[in-house]
């Protein structure tokens, strides 16, 4: 079995994926959203209407998907590659769907399909005492808010290059970011605008930059297994689990951080329990986030589904879904942190990938120093064994 197989059909599916972010740069009702929140009026109107199409010709990427699958199932690969990209393309014809129903009841039947939901797990306990032990591995909220502007953004930059040294990676200014800062393939955006402290920062640094962009820089470096370059739905879990996780273990999740978690997965549940956007805010408000914060935040559970409750964007759970699965995951399987930042894979193809032989290994290129320290692997032991604890059945 040669390689080449598997060079080709990783570019034909970065291919069909190109374009498929679109979730990243969503659309929202913004006459209905102007009369609902007046005050942020100046944000909303940054925003597309949902009116505007995407940019995406669905008849042509479905084509395309079902030319990739006759040329997969004559590739001679193994049979753990060809259910790699598979699930792959189930993905993508799901977001296509999800493309098709935007800002209507469908979409959310979809996005539950990719993302999961919250209400198999707002009544276990388990999950519950496992987040009430977090706090135990938060630092206080230290620090002035002093750096703004190309400030704040030279710091992020200076300290980011530093850890991919050789790297290509840079930080530019965005104002219209749903959150405070957001990864690209070798550019972390900042919004230029708010003032941050170092610690803020250097939350940024680890969520952003370690996790999101180095594990994009490891995939688009891979040369045996190009398809870890190549973003999926279901990567998501694996991914941002990852990215909280590694808040946690370096000392950078404050307390104030954690609140903020906290809240947009209480936020989510509660919009899939029927709370409208106008609830969730006035919730966000009431534990003291900052107005345009709480809008934001809100917008993001509200992402392609209507305002008026009963469902939600619930990409916004796996911060905590995918933490601890991720924990479970690498106790289970006595694995580090380091197998699963070859790229952009899934908890599947995560094993796939510790059992497949055939077609040669993913290589490591970029991997932060910060990580190997021994309070951060202390830190990270103490964490697999309380979830390994609690979830001794699995978690999910």
């Amino acid at each position: 079995m040669s390689n080449t197989q598997i060079l080709e059909l990783s570019a034909q599916l970065k291919d069909i994926a190109k374009d498929l972010s679109f979730l990243g740069h969503p659309r929202y009702p913004l006459k209905e959203l102007t009369q609902i929140f007046p005050q942020h009026s100046t944000f909303i109107n940054e925003l597309e209407d949902v009116t505007v199409p995407f940019g995406v010709n669905v008849k042509s990427k479905r084509l395309a998907m079902d030319q990739f699958l006759i040329n997969l199932e004559k590739a001679e690969i193994s049979q753990s590659m060809k259910e790699v990209f598979t699930h792959r393309l189930e993905d993508y014809h799901t977001l296509l769907s999800m493309m098709e129903n935007f800002d209507n009841v469908f979409f959310y039947d979809h996005c539950t399909r990719l993302y999961g939901t919250s209400h198999h797990l707002a009544h276990d306990d388990n999950f519950q005492t496992f987040l009430e032990k977090i706090p135990e591995f938060c630092v206080p909220t230290m620090g002035e808010k002093n750096l703004k502007g190309e400030e704040a953004l030279s710091y992020l930059r200076t300290r980011l290059q530093n850890s991919f040294p050789g790297s290509e990676v840079d930080v530019k200014a965005s104002t219209s970011l749903l959150s405070d800062s957001s990864a690209g393939r070798k550019v972390l955006k900042l919004n230029p605008y708010k003032t941050y402290s170092t610690q803020a920062l250097d939350i940024f640094l680890v969520h952003e930059g370690w996790v999101h962009l180095g594990t994009s820089l490891n995939g688009a470096a891979q040369t045996e297994q190009p398809w870890l370059g190549t973003w999926a739905p279901r990567t998501t879990f694996l991914q941002e689990g990852l990215a909280v996780l590694t808040e946690l273990i370096t000392g950078c999740m404050t307390q104030e951080r954690w609140s903020k978690v906290m809240l947009r997965h209480l936020a989510t549940t509660m919009a899939e329990k029927g709370s409208n956007v106008q609830d969730v805010y006035a919730f966000l408000r009431h534990h003291d986030m900052e107005a345009l914060d709480a809008f934001k935040l809100a917008l993001r559970v509200f992402r392609g589904v209507p305002l008026e409750g009963g469902m939600a964007f619930t990409k916004e759970l796996l911060y905590l879904h995918g933490m601890v699965q991720l924990l479970y995951h690498l106790q289970f399987y006595q694995q580090d942190l380091k197998s699963v930042w070859v790229g952009k894979l899934s908890f599947e193809e995560h094993v796939m990938l510790m059992n497949e032989t055939d077609h040669g290994k993913a290589n490591l290129r970029y991997f932060p120093k910060g990580l190997e320290a021994p309070m951060v692997q202390e830190r990270l032991k103490k964490l697999q064994e309380l979830s390994f604890s609690l979830f001794n059945q699995g978690f999910l």
